[in-house]
């Protein structure tokens, strides 16, 4: 399938592993990711009627380990053919992802590889609770971390989002060998994993390389499935909390499509473009609102908008410092309460907000680790960066602002973090 842009290609194997190869021949270096569709918030499984109860920070745990190999790490291995690896774990997802020279595939065949080689011995798991267990503390000792961390629980109680995705100090000790096969087993089957490629590589030599590997020659796994969890009421009760920093700060956030479906596919990505051009509108240098606020000190450059969109959950976060944070948040509240009005009275600078939006993402293109990593998989329906392009290139005024009117949201949810 050729697109515009990029000259993209996706394969299918007959088990079901999926492969996305984006070749650029001008370029010096490879980039390559294995995802898995399996993240942090997915914790109930059922299988013939039978529920397993995931530890909080599984997911996670399962990322570190998978580099550890029977005989080496494949870290230290990658590294010494001159490539790097890292890999990330998301609330939706776990990712593998290397550099490497061009037109040379030992560290990819490696990828492959230890991604398919479970090995997790027990007493190596001790000290990995250790470390995992040190990496929570930071997160806990980092006040920006903490104050996310508060709007989410906020936000969606009782949910795994508003654990960090590396879990709790309680609930890693929770993990075993058993709890890591199981969930490797589950996961880790060439259905529910993709590979991207992107940069200079033969894409004949890549495609005959996944086939043959254990993964491109695994079985598909056709058997249980993920819970969703319940969501409960949005905690909306005033709520403060004291961090270690200089200056208030604020958290305010809405979930979206409350009580509704949420789109999938690329109607999805559709959606998620044009609710991330609204908070650039509202929330930015084209609404006298914001400058006002900004000109008057009440906010400052540490004022930021995000919004966030994964399999089966959206919503916006806004974060900032102020010397008036009971103002602040009730002003983000009345602008979010009026978000369709607000866009009718800034529509004038819809196209400046687009053209500012399209050129950020125009430069994303020169980077292979933003067509890469940005990979969605089945959330987005398949999409890379330049079918983001395409839609929000067509993106039309009419079009957000039907969005925005039919759209339910949630009721507003906000914490002030004073110094203490």
């Amino acid at each position: 399938m050729a697109h515009k842009i990029l000259q993209v290609s996706h394969d299918q194997l007959d088990n079901g592993l999926k492969i996305h190869l984006v070749p650029r021949s001008d370029y010096h270096q490879m980039m390559a990711m294995v995802t898995v569709d399996y993240g942090a918030r997915d914790q109930i499984f059922e299988d013939k009627g039978v529920l397993t109860h995931e530890p909080a920070g599984l997911a996670h745990f399962l990322e570190h380990r998978l580099f550890a190999q029977p005989a080496y790490d494949a870290f230290t291995k990658i590294s010494s053919f001159g490539d790097n690896v890292n890999a990330f774990t998301s609330q939706t997802r776990t990712s593998y992802f290397l550099t490497s020279r061009g037109y040379q595939y030992d560290s990819f065949e490696e990828l492959l590889s230890f991604t398919q080689t479970p090995y997790f011995p027990e007493k190596e798991l001790k000290k990995e609770i250790g470390i995992i267990g040190q990496e929570i503390e930071m997160y806990q000792d980092d006040p920006a971390s903490r104050l996310y961390r508060a709007i989410l629980n906020r936000l969606f109680p009782q949910d795994p989002l508003g654990t960090d995705i590396a879990g709790t100090l309680d609930s890693i000790k929770q993990i075993d060998a058993r709890a890591l096969m199981t969930a490797y087993t589950h996961n880790y089957v060439p259905n529910k994993m993709e590979i991207v490629v992107a940069g200079a590589f033969d894409p004949i030599q890549i495609r005959t390389l996944i086939a043959q590997s254990e993964l491109g020659q695994a079985r598909p796994q056709i058997t249980g499935h993920y819970h969703l969890p319940v969501l409960s009421a949005v905690d909306t009760l005033p709520v403060e909390i004291e961090l270690e920093t200089v200056r208030n700060k604020v958290a305010i956030g809405q979930r979206f499509y409350e009580g509704q479906m949420l789109p999938v596919g690329k109607a999805a990505l559709n959606d998620a473009i044009a609710w991330s051009l609204v908070m650039d509108l509202v929330f930015g240098e084209f609404s006298p609102v914001y400058m006002n606020w900004y000109d008057s000190g009440l906010i400052d450059d540490s004022f930021s908008v995000e919004f966030d969109w994964e399999r089966a959950f959206a919503f916006v976060t806004i974060i900032a410092e102020t010397s008036e944070p009971e103002e602040l948040i009730s002003l983000v509240s009345d602008e979010l309460q009026v978000l369709s009005d607000r866009f009718e009275d800034l529509k004038k600078w819809y196209d400046l907000a687009k053209k500012d939006m399209l050129g950020r993402m125009v430069a994303k293109l020169n980077s292979l680790e933003e067509i890469v990593t940005r990979y969605e998989g089945n959330t987005f329906g398949g999409t890379l960066l330049d079918d983001e392009i395409e839609i929000l290139q067509n993106l039309s005024v009419m079009t957000v602002h039907e969005m925005i009117r039919r759209v339910a949201v949630s009721p507003i949810a906000s914490i002030i973090a004073r110094p203490n």
